[in-house]
């Protein structure tokens, strides 16, 4: 029995790099349709080509991809003869190429008719958009003369499916080697529409039938690609080129992976998915998207940000959504506002919204873009607030991490813990008068190894950082018996520092954190003990990270004021 054949339109990384490996791992014979003349003729020449799984950085499958046919769909003939005589077919091209593709079936459509006019014929769709089955159809349906279109809407299925695995641009050195390589992550399943196949379910052991689309599409435009946006767009304004770089940055990772909590949640509300079932589901959209071996990138994460702020799309969507359910979003929104703000010169989406913005102001922006209106003011509002709270907040981000910089640094080479964070504190922060900082600094510099290297006192990380605090609100001697308000302002900022001090280490107190770093407690009045310690690792990075993280906390609890501050009423802790 000869093997039955599929008909991919587009030879692209999905057609080439996900549907054609799946089917032909199941004993299908691959045709590959494309328009470009270029790539069909480097197909044929070469015969074969590669599909690597990146899974990691020392974790790759090369899979050889050969015994496929491969025509332009300016090869009329053969196409409609490669239609005519298919068991099964799928399309994998941009959305708006889709129109163009239903057109070029034609033919070969009509010459099924006439020759197999009882075999029905099922047509998977791979596109990046929810729910493109109806304007497919209509659009086959526009293409087809009248006679035909009864045939079609009884023969051909229209399936939707949904294409979760990640295809990124391969290395240069991989490429010049395999120049039709596909670099992906290897995720296998491939979820379709089973009530739409005219046919029955293909038994290929990668598909996976789903009852209701609808939600199966919703989930992962408003996970993945929610995640892999709010990244994008986060990460642009922080400087990052590589999406593993916005993961590694703390501001960043907290912002977006709140973005993707928030819009699981209202997936989860709105379509009756199982609590565990969408915590398995988010785990897997972060250890998918967080892998270095894929090098995905900021820009491609972020193209086209007019497309992705519409309504229904992937961030307005699930803010909008979360919102008819009650559910809290201040991540979505902060996403949304990021988007606003992506500018990249080579993508015409990205010049678009910036001119809006710049056009109109925010709030009218938001409404032409995201197709908001009245109803949604208290919305339009956050979203506008948002895009003047990121820059500062991702400026404060940014002192923070210099903070921790600097903070090792000074505590690697000097000693002196509270020394070293209020140094770090005050070249990163920039706030503070000289004056006062000076003697401040000065006064410290009994502070190290729990207040005169006892160690039974508190760390002098946290009392550095609360020295530094002390001077962002600080009680003057002027005011000895007024500055009521600074005081416990100053109090407050404290017991913020003082509470990731002991959610890290346990304890605020010398001794212990020593333990808690190094295994145990350290006299550091003996010489010998002193030895000990720096032979443990104190100054190359147990004592030095203490050090860095307290700048850093103290730094971003400043920054927290700081923001709100400069947005005045409108302003809210972060």
């Amino acid at each position: 029995m000869s093997a039955e054949t599929i008909v991919i339109w587009g030879a692209g990384r999905i057609g080439r790099g996900f549907l054609a490996e799946l089917f032909a791992d199941a004993g299908y014979r691959i045709v590959l349709v494309d328009q470009s003349e270029a790539l069909v003729e480097r197909l044929r020449g070469r015969g074969q080509y590669t599909v690597v799984h990146a899974m990691g950085a020392d974790r790759r499958e090369y899979r050889a991809i050969s015994g496929y046919g491969a025509l332009t769909t300016a090869e009329g003939e053969e196409v409609a003869a490669a239609v005519a005589s298919a068991d099964l077919m799928a399309v994998a091209v941009f959305p708006k190429d889709m129109v163009a593709v239903a057109e070029e079936m034609v033919p070969g459509l009509l010459r099924r008719r006439e020759e197999r006019p009882g075999e029905p014929l099922d047509i998977i769709l791979c596109a990046n958009v929810a729910h493109p089955g109806p304007q497919f159809r209509s659009d086959l349906a526009a293409a087809l003369p009248l006679e035909a279109r009864s045939w079609a809407e009884s023969q051909v299925g229209i399936v939707e499916s949904l294409v979760i695995r990640m295809v990124a641009e391969p290395p240069a050195e991989e490429l010049a080697r395999h120049p039709l390589l596909v670099w992906t992550n290897g995720y296998g399943e491939f979820p379709v529409e089973r009530r739409a196949f005219r046919c029955g379910v293909p038994p290929v052991p990668a598909l996976r039938p789903v009852e209701d689309m609808r939600a199966e599409e919703t989930r992962k435009l408003y996970t993945y690609n929610t995640f892999h946006a709010a990244l994008a767009y986060l990460g642009a304004l922080r400087g990052h080129e590589s999406v593993v770089d916005c993961l590694g940055d703390p501001w960043m990772r907290e912002t977006a992976e709140g973005a993707l909590r928030e819009a699981a949640l209202a997936v989860q509300v709105a379509y009756g998915y199982g609590e565990d079932e969408m915590v398995r589901w988010i785990e897997g959209v972060v250890v998918q998207t967080d892998n270095a071996a894929l090098r995905d990138t900021v820009a491609r994460f972020g193209r086209d940000p007019r497309r992705k702020l519409r309504r229904g799309d992937r961030l307005v969507g699930p803010l909008l959504l979360a919102g008819g359910h009650g559910l809290e979003t201040p991540n979505l929104v902060l996403a949304v506002g990021a988007a606003l703000l992506y500018e990249d010169a080579g993508d015409a989406g990205a010049c678009h919204v910036h001119q809006q913005v710049q056009d109109r102001g925010v709030e009218e922006a938001v409404r032409e873009l995201c197709g908001l209106g009245d109803a949604e003011a208290g919305v339009i509002g956050e979203i506008a607030l948002a895009t003047r709270r990121l820059p500062l907040e991702s400026e404060w981000a940014g002192r923070a991490e210099q903070a921790y910089r600097l903070g090792f640094a000074y505590e690697q080479r000097y000693h002196g813990c509270g020394q070293c964070v209020l140094a770090a504190v005050h070249d990163a922060a920039g706030l503070f008068d000289e004056v006062a900082f000076h003697g401040a600094f000065e006064a410290a510099t009994g502070l190290a190894g729990g207040v005169g290297l006892c160690g039974d006192g508190t760390c002098s990380a946290l009392t550095g950082g609360a020295l530094a605090l002390g001077l962002y609100s600080p009680r003057r001697r002027a005011q000895f018996d007024g500055d009521r308000d600074n005081k416990y302002r100053a109090y407050d900022l404290i017991q913020r520092l003082r509470e990731r001090v002991l959610s890290a280490y346990s304890s605020t107190r010398c001794h212990d954190i020593h333990r808690h770093e190094l295994g145990r407690a350290f006299d550091l009045r003996d010489p010998a003990e002193r030895q000990a310690f720096e032979d443990a690792g104190a100054h190359g990075s147990k004592c030095t990270g203490v050090v860095a993280r307290a700048a850093q906390w103290t730094v971003e609890i400043i920054g927290v004021e700081e923001v709100r501050r400069a947005l005045g009423s409108e302003g809210r802790a972060g």
